[in-house]
């Protein structure tokens, strides 16, 4: 398929990748960031633009890979007839592009995306479409990019969207604090690399419920009162101890 992606972000640069790897020919990159355009595009063997006047009509599908803001900014200045146009957000309604055209869609990567990445992981795509016609074009675009496929509405793609904030979002910066407070206490952050990865690599074998350990499951509050009493000079930390702590606790009980 002829593709125009409007946006050079994390997602942009993924799926213009992933598309001109498996065949599809992206023609257009628009950003308002020009330089960001213009270094997209010649990766992508495209023609970079930072102007929406400057639109290719050409194309058989418009993907909106930008923030969440800007694709209701889109949606009051571009019309694009009964041209397919996609957006990308895990947050975001349809009917937020429903002015731009009849035909609209969704197309969610439900993954952690970085443009720095050399090699993408398993990218599930989450679709939603306005019609059949559209629903069939954006399946056979998404099957040559993506081995997992779901059709789901706006209400389930954002209840997914909220799954992956806790799993990779929440998880992540939990990590981020405990290397921060090894580093501030002149701790050697590595020596966690194994049960960091070992947490990881049970899911793939164990339901992560039945995999859970520490003195909240178990209501240790003699260690978990001396852990607390470490956290003095990190409030940020001291707030989010003895609330993981109590949900722990509670979802175990």
């Amino acid at each position: 398929m002829d593709i125009v992606i409007i946006g050079a972000g994390n997602v942009a640069h993924c799926f213009g990748h992933l598309m001109k790897l498996h065949g599809h020919h992206v023609k257009q990159v628009i950003s308002r960031n020009k330089e960001h355009a213009r270094e997209l595009a010649e990766q992508l063997h495209a023609e970079p633009s930072d102007d929406l006047i400057d639109i290719d009509m050409e194309a058989d599908v418009y993907l909106l890979a930008v923030g969440d803001d800007v694709i209701v900014e889109l949606n009051d200045q571009l019309r694009l007839g009964r041209r397919i146009v996609v957006h990308t957000a895990g947050a975001v309604p349809m009917d937020a592009i429903s002015r731009i055209s009849v035909n609209t869609g969704v197309m969610y990567p439900l993954q952690s995306i970085r443009k720095e990445s050399k090699n993408y992981p398993e990218i599930p795509l989450l679709l939603e479409a306005a019609n059949d016609e559209v629903l069939k074009r954006l399946m056979a675009l998404s099957q040559s990019i993506s081995a997992s496929i779901s059709v789901v509405n706006s209400q389930q793609r954002l209840q997914m969207h909220l799954g992956a904030v806790f799993c990779n979002n929440f998880t992540n910066h939990l990590i981020a604090l405990a290397k921060f407070y090894c580093e501030q206490e002149g701790r050697d952050f590595s020596l966690l690399a194994p049960i960091i990865r070992e947490t990881f690599q049970r899911l793939d074998k164990y339901p992560p419920e039945s995999m859970q350990t520490g003195p909240a499951i178990r209501n240790d509050e003699r260690t978990m009162a001396l852990h607390e009493s470490l956290l003095t000079n990190y409030p940020s930390m001291a707030q989010i101890y003895p609330l993981l702590s109590e949900s722990i606790h509670q979802f175990h009980k």
